[in-house]
């Protein structure tokens, strides 16, 4: 079947229901119901080519009741393609994951009929959107049997995958809320409602979350919860800037390190010398007995300089990089992880 054949047909479909009882995005996104986006109408073996309109039209009759808003065939492949993800390919793991994001839906619908010798196979996936799990198929067979006949099971599977919708839209959403640090303090709507890790069930809409750890930064989050489906966030807080100066103490140390550098080497330098003594106590070349024994001092010295000055210099260093990352703080960078369960 040609791209253009498969687009053209997924957007009958999307046409078909959007005549029907489906109303607008707009409209129907302020009522609460679910989006979905019928990404893939595929067709393999012998199918007519005159029939396929008629089992686009079929499967739009057997989702016209559902209550969820379907995006058009022509506004995927453009949605799809502005993410750089290929319209009839994309299924499975991340890739969904990634098209319903790009899309803004919360379900998509993969669908194919396979014909051989004159029997019908009907598949009908129904994923979740924000984890690329698959909710459920559902799958029709029409043995040694016309196109009419095949066409009423291809109303058959999309009534299953209504009623299975419309269980989801009257299920609430459930959120698993986990941190790092671990038993981080977990604000809902302004609610304490314990320490992570949380498994909750959550109304339908949009909600303010925040997480709360002594000596990290208070991480804030927006999350959509939307019934039916389940979600899994990892949240890492951040912790917060030390207090210690260390650019002030970064300098001193640099500059006691140079100073004992300096008088390690002024004492390798005066080790052997004579100690000034007593014209008494000089021998008969006029010397004096004493030498000087600096040997030691200077290599302590110069040893303590080195790791001083070494210090000094990391000090310094995380002292610039926590100014360079100032203006970051604010936002509160947190590793996020999304799953679903079913």
């Amino acid at each position: 079947m040609s791209h253009a054949r498969a687009s053209a047909l997924v957007g009958v479909l999307a046409a078909a229901i959007a005549s029907g009882s489906v109303r607008s995005a707009h409209a129907e996104g302020e009522g609460g119901k679910q989006r979905v986006a019928v990404v893939k109408l595929a067709f393999e073996g012998g199918v007519p080519e005159a029939a396929r309109d008629l089992f686009a039209q079929r499967l739009a009759e057997g989702l016209t009741a559902v209550r969820f808003e379907v995006i058009s065939g022509a506004m995927v492949r453009e949605r799809l393609a502005a993410a750089g993800l290929p319209a009839d390919s994309c299924a499975g793991g991340s890739c969904t994951a990634r098209a319903a994001q790009a899309l803004g839906v919360a379900f998509l619908v993969y669908a194919s009929v396979v014909e051989h010798e004159k029997t019908y196979d009907v598949t009908l996936e129904l994923v979740n959107g924000r984890s690329g799990v698959s909710i459920g198929t559902n799958r029709e067979r029409c043995e040694i049997c016309g196109v009419e006949e095949a066409s009423e099971k291809v109303s058959l599977a999309a009534s299953a995958l209504r009623a299975r919708l419309e269980a989801l839209a009257n299920t609430p959403a459930r959120f698993i809320i986990r941190a790092k640090p671990s038993r981080a303090r977990v604000t809902l709507d302004g609610e304490a409602i314990g320490p992570a890790p949380i498994d909750r069930e959550i109304p339908a809409g949009v909600h303010k979350l925040e997480l709360a750890a002594e000596g990290y930064d208070v991480l804030e989050r927006t999350i959509t919860a939307v019934n039916g489906v389940d979600e899994t966030l990892d949240l890492e807080l951040v912790v917060q800037p030390s207090k210690f100066p260390l650019r002030a103490m970064g300098w001193l140390a640099l500059g006691v390190g140079v100073a004992a550098i300096a008088g390690g080497a002024w004492a390798e330098h005066v080790d052997g010398q004579e100690l000034a003594c007593d014209v008494a106590a000089q021998d008969d070349h006029g010397r004096c007995p004493r030498l000087r024994n600096t040997r030691v001092l200077g290599a302590v010295l110069a040893g303590v300089g080195a790791a001083s000055a070494t210090l000094g210099g990391v000090w310094l260093y995380l002292g610039g990089l926590g100014a360079a990352r100032a203006p970051e703080g604010a936002e509160h960078a947190a590793v996020v992880g999304v799953s679903g369960r079913f």
